[in-house]
């Protein structure tokens, strides 16, 4: 489940990107009234929970399918230019 997209990318018209994705409960994003956004527990109890993971010289669209297909939870993918491999 898509929950935020964080945007580091130097060409945003370029589709073909490097992306990271995290668990958005890792955001800390707090409502007006001082919910969070996103709750951890929701990661913790999850089967498929994660703490990082990455996806490298792909594209946008593919990205974002990821995220909606892969995790029960918000997911936050942060997106990089192709080629610039953030995690190694």
């Amino acid at each position: 489940m898509l929950g935020n997209v964080v945007d580091h990318r130097s060409d945003r018209t370029c589709p073909e990107i490097d992306a990271v994705f995290e668990p958005s409960g890792h955001d800390n994003a707090q409502r007006p009234d001082g919910t969070f956004y996103f709750d951890m527990a929701d990661v913790e109890k999850a089967p498929n929970g994660f703490h990082v993971s990455e996806l490298y010289d792909t594209t946008i669209r593919e990205a974002v399918l990821r995220a909606e297909r892969e995790w029960t939870f918000g997911v936050t993918i942060y997106l990089y230019d192709k080629g610039r491999r953030p995690l190694g």
